[in-house]
């Protein structure tokens, strides 16, 4: 069995440090979300409407090279170390945050403009599909047994106040300076902040001890990739469902009720902020409550509850006034991370431990290009068929509930069930 390089930082430091590259995603990914209506003009021109469905289309495609990034340093995570990846994963996510700010628009720079828009979102999922993986590996390795579930799920915490961040920025500009003001340029202000904040967390994260598994046997990757298409397809199977919902009820509102259901900005985004309240203070609750049910039957459990309450909630939505609108949002977060919390820790305990990060990156990039980035634009292109829309998702739901129940065979010997 390999051993791990015992840490020798402080829990509460390392915990920060390594899950702070979660804040920043959740941050700058629900950022693009809440603030897309009122750059997407200027990058795109026409009617808003349209222009927002361009910019919800370049939020998809720059989930494609997630993939990528999830196998270049997946596998230098797993040959290298877990430091100086998540180093270079924050590193890189700096440069595309500056760049987004910085870009000058449309009338300006003519059709450059969404070429270099197109551009840093790529630089951004590259850095994410490896950071993702990398700091939940870390987080579960770093964790005691019997309690490494609960650990990962503090993953969500932060995830959580990344994305609360982004709403009270935005609402406060929103509030403070009005929405021309943030359509005048105005919405570069929190780019260029998720943009320092970069560089704070990369100098955090130099410190952090190593966990890689410590052997000296080499990796044969031609020998041993056999071994690893069925926890590969596992964690696929639970991201689907997982990272769909998520996109459906986290990022996707904001934009939707703003420029589908003509609600005011302010309020909107003030629902997401009272959603992610709710979201983070309910996370180390399921996470603890998952480690004594089982991660995978706990998984199997809440992904059915929310497969059957995803057209009733779709169909409200449609219909909705802003006080449901509040209501229904924060449910919708509570119901969301019951499975968003747990999926870091059931995800960790399938891959084998000198491949962990790699088997967590891969599979999982592939399905956030597939089915978590296209989320947002799907919603916002069948508007009118909510029905058919539901249908997708539930899909999905079924497809994380039957691979948490069928995957507790592939958990290694060594690990928790």
């Amino acid at each position: 069995m390999n051993t791990l390089i015992a840490p020798r930082v402080r829990p509460g430091r390392r915990i920060a440090a390594t899950a702070a590259g979660a804040a920043l995603e959740a941050y700058e990914w629900s950022l693009y979300g809440l603030s897309v209506a009122y750059f997407a003009p200027q990058f795109f021109g026409g009617s808003l409407q349209q222009s927002v469905l361009y910019g919800l289309g370049v939020f998809a495609v720059g989930f494609v090279i997630r993939p990528v990034g999830a196998l270049v340093l997946g596998r230098m995570a797993d040959r290298r170390g877990r430091r100086p990846t998540l180093m270079l994963s924050i590193g890189l996510a700096g440069v595309a945050t500056a760049g987004m700010a910085l870009t000058p628009g449309h009338a300006t720079i003519g059709a450059a403009a969404p070429i270099l828009l197109l551009v840093w979102r790529l630089v951004l999922g590259f850095s994410f599909g490896g950071e993702q993986a990398v700091a939940q590996a870390y987080l579960y390795e770093a964790a005691p047994p019997g309690r490494r579930v609960a650990g990962t799920s503090v993953y969500s915490i932060f995830f959580g106040l990344g994305t609360i961040a982004a709403n009270l920025l935005v609402a406060g500009l929103a509030a403070g300076f009005g929405a021309s003001a943030l359509r005048d340029g105005l919405w570069r202000i929190p780019f260029l902040v998720a943009a320092a904040g970069s560089v704070i967390f990369l100098l955090a994260r130099r410190t952090l001890p190593e966990t890689r598994p410590d052997s000296t046997e080499p990796v044969r990757w031609r020998r041993e990739w056999r071994t690893l298409i069925g926890p590969a397809l596992a964690v696929a199977g639970l991201t689907a469902g997982t990272l769909s919902s998520y996109y459906l009820w986290i990022t996707a509102p904001t934009s939707y009720a703003v420029t589908v259901l003509k609600m005011p900005d302010t309020q909107v985004l003030w629902a997401g902020v009272a959603a992610q309240v709710a979201y983070m203070a309910a996370a180390p609750l399921f996470g603890a409550l998952a480690e004594r049910v089982g991660a995978l039957r706990w998984m199997a459990g809440a992904a059915i509850v929310l497969a059957i309450a995803t057209l009733p909630m779709q169909l409200l939505l449609n219909s909705a006034t802003l006080s449901t609108y509040w209501a229904l949002i924060v449910v919708s977060a509570v119901c969301v991370v019951t499975l968003a919390a747990i999926l870091p820790g059931a995800t960790a305990m399938l891959a084998p431990a000198r491949h962990r990060v790699t088997v967590m990156a891969l599979p999982y990039g592939i399905t956030s290009a597939l089915f978590g980035g296209t989320t947002p634009a799907l919603k916002q292109k069948f508007a009118a068929h909510p029905a058919l829309f539901s249908g997708y998702i539930i899909a999905l739901l079924v497809l994380t509930a039957v691979t948490a129940l069928l995957a507790g065979r592939l958990i290694p010997a060594d690990e928790p069930a």
